[in-house]
C-alpha cells in the first residue's frame, strides 16, 4: 500500500550552507541596514515566507473529519481594542504632525572609559563612566521676560512714603472686626530689657533732704557692726538694708548696688538712694556715676576717696586720741592715761571744752580716748582745731597709719610711738583725728549707741 504523504527529502549541505537566491541573510536588529537595500513591496515579503514555510500535508485525522464542503463564511473583524471616545476627536494618521526623532545622544558605549572600585570586602567592581575631561555641552537657559526698570523718578528718595494711618482704638470693638473692614494690624513683639541692663522705672520726685537724711542713716548702718562692714569691704554674698533681700540674690556688693540704684518699687525709693550713696562712700567708688556693667564707677582717684569719708563725722563732734596706753601691769593687763589726765593733757595744749573718756576692754587698756564736745557749732570748731593741731605735727590719721606698719617693733622702744625728753624721760607720742564714719566700728558700744553721722558739707545746726 502506497503511503499518502511521502517524507520529504532531506536538503543537501549545500542547500542547507547557501539561503535561496530571493531570501537575504539575516542581520542584527541593532545594526543599520546595508547600503543601498531598498524595502521590496509587500507582495515579495509575502512571497519570500511563503517559500521559506513548508505547505502543511494532510495529516491522516483529516479522514475521520473531512473538511465541510460549500464556501466558509467569512469571520467578522474583531478589533483588537475597543475605540475609546477620545479616538472620534482624533485626527486621522495621514493629518496628524509629523513627530521627529530627537538624535541618538552623542556619546555611546566606546565613550565610556571601565573603573574600577575597591569595595569593603575585598571585592573589585567595574563599572562604565564618561571620562573626565568629556566636552558637555550646557543647555541654554530659557531667557526671562524683559521688565523695564524703574527710574528715580518712580519714587523719588526725598518724598518719603506717608504714614499709615490706624483707626482709634475702640475697647468694646476690635478694629479688625469684619464690619468695620480693616485688616489686623500684626502684634508688635513685647520688649523686655536684657538682665543686665536696668528696668527704667518711671522715678517719682526726689525729696534732697529725706535723702541726705537716709544716706547718713545707712552710712552709720554700714560701719557701726564690725562683722558686717568686714563683709561689705571684703566682698561676698551682702544683705539689702533698705528692703530685707537677703544675701542669696546678690552675689557681690556690685549687685547691691545696682540694685539700690534701681529699687523694685517707688514707696522705697529714697531709702534705696541712700544706701547707694553709702556703699559707694563705704567702698571709695564714684556714687556720681550711673553703675553699670563696665564698672567704672569704681575708679575714684585717693584724694577724692578720702575726702568723701572724712566728710562724715560722728555727732556730737568726737576726736579719738590714739596712743594713750603706757604699758602693762603685774597680772597682764593694759594700763594707760585715764580721763583726768587726758583732761589735764588737753587743757595744758591749749583746748577747752571737751570731756575725755578712755577705752577699756577685756584686757585692760585700749590705747584709745575720746574727746567729746558740745554739739554745736562752737563744739565742732573746737573739734576741728584740736584735729588739725595733730595735723601740723604729722600725728594725724595718715601719720598714724605709718605707725601701724611698723607693729613687729617694740611698742615701748618705738621711735614712731614712743619719745625721750629732755629730762630722759620716755613719752608716749600722741595721734589724734576727727573721728568719722568709719571710726564707729573702734567706738564702745555706749558711744555709737548715742552718735549719729553728719556731714560736714551739709551741716546743718538746726538738726
Amino acid at each position: 500500500m502506497k503511503k499518502p504523504n511521502p517524507p520529504l527529502s532531506k536538503p543537501s549541505a549545500s542547500t542547507s550552507a547557501k539561503p535561496p537566491a530571493g531570501m537575504a541573510p539575516r542581520k542584527s536588529r541593532w545594526a543599520p541596514p546595508p547600503a543601498g537595500a531598498a524595502p521590496g513591496p509587500a507582495g515579495d515579503k509575502a512571497a519570500s515566507t511563503s517559500r521559506r514555510t513548508p505547505t502543511p500535508t494532510r495529516s491522516s485525522n483529516a479522514r475521520r473529519h473531512p473538511a465541510p464542503t460549500g464556501p466558509a463564511p467569512a469571520p467578522a473583524p474583531q478589533a483588537r481594542n475597543p475605540a475609546s471616545p477620545a479616538a472620534a476627536t482624533r485626527p486621522p494618521p495621514h493629518q496628524q504632525p509629523r513627530v521627529e526623532t530627537p538624535p541618538p545622544p552623542p556619546y555611546g558605549f566606546h565613550n565610556l572609559d571601565r573603573r574600577t572600585i575597591h569595595l569593603a570586602d575585598g571585592t573589585v567592581r567595574t563599572y562604565f563612566a564618561l571620562p573626565t575631561d568629556y566636552p558637555f555641552e550646557p543647555a541654554p537657559l530659557p531667557q526671562l521676560p524683559h521688565f523695564p526698570r524703574a527710574g528715580p523718578e518712580a519714587w523719588p528718595p526725598h518724598q518719603p512714603p506717608p504714614p499709615q494711618q490706624f483707626p482709634p482704638h475702640d475697647k468694646r470693638r476690635h478694629p479688625a472686626d469684619p464690619e468695620e473692614g480693616f485688616s489686623r494690624h500684626p502684634k508688635q513683639p513685647r520688649f523686655e530689657p536684657p538682665p543686665h541692663q536696668p528696668s527704667q522705672m518711671q522715678q517719682p520726685p526726689v525729696d534732697r533732704q529725706a535723702l541726705g537724711k537716709a544716706f547718713l542713716k545707712y552710712s552709720k548702718m554700714l560701719n557701726e557692726n564690725p562683722a558686717q562692714k568686714r563683709i561689705y569691704l571684703e566682698g561676698g554674698r551682702v544683705q539689702c538694708l533698705p528692703c530685707g533681700r537677703s544675701s542669696k540674690d546678690f552675689a557681690d556688693v556690685h549687685g547691691l548696688v545696682m540694685h539700690a540704684y534701681n529699687p523694685p518699687n517707688a514707696d522705697s525709693f529714697v531709702d534705696h538712694l541712700g544706701l547707694h550713696k553709702a556703699l559707694c562712700v563705704l567702698k571709695g567708688w564714684d556714687y556720681t556715676k550711673v553703675p553699670d556693667n563696665s564698672k567704672a564707677y569704681q575708679s575714684l582717684p585717693p584724694d577724692l576717696v578720702r575726702a568723701n569719708r572724712e566728710d562724715l563725722i560722728i555727732w556730737p563732734p568726737t576726736v579719738i586720741i590714739r596712743n594713750t596706753a603706757t604699758g602693762r601691769k603685774k597680772d597682764g593687763r593694759s594700763e594707760g592715761l585715764g580721763n583726768k589726765e587726758m583732761d589735764k593733757k588737753i587743757a595744758e595744749l591749749g583746748f577747752a571744752g571737751g570731756k575725755s573718756k578712755s577705752l577699756y576692754g577685756k584686757e585692760g587698756h585700749l590705747g584709745l580716748t575720746l574727746i567729746k564736745f558740745a554739739n554745736n557749732p562752737s563744739g565742732l570748731k573746737e573739734a576741728e582745731r584740736l584735729a588739725e593741731f595733730f595735723e601740723r605735727q604729722d600725728h594725724g590719721r595718715v601719720g598714724w597709719s605709718r605707725a601701724q606698719a611698723t607693729h613687729n617693733l617694740d611698742p615701748d622702744t618705738n621711735p614712731m610711738l614712743v619719745e625721750t625728753d629732755s629730762r630722759g624721760e620716755k613719752k608716749r607720742i600722741l595721734y589724734g583725728c576727727l573721728a568719722i564714719s568709719s571710726d564707729l566700728d573702734e567706738l564702745d558700744s555706749d558711744s555709737r549707741k548715742r552718735a549719729t553721722v553728719k556731714s560736714i558739707k551739709e551741716f546743718d545746726p538746726s538738726d
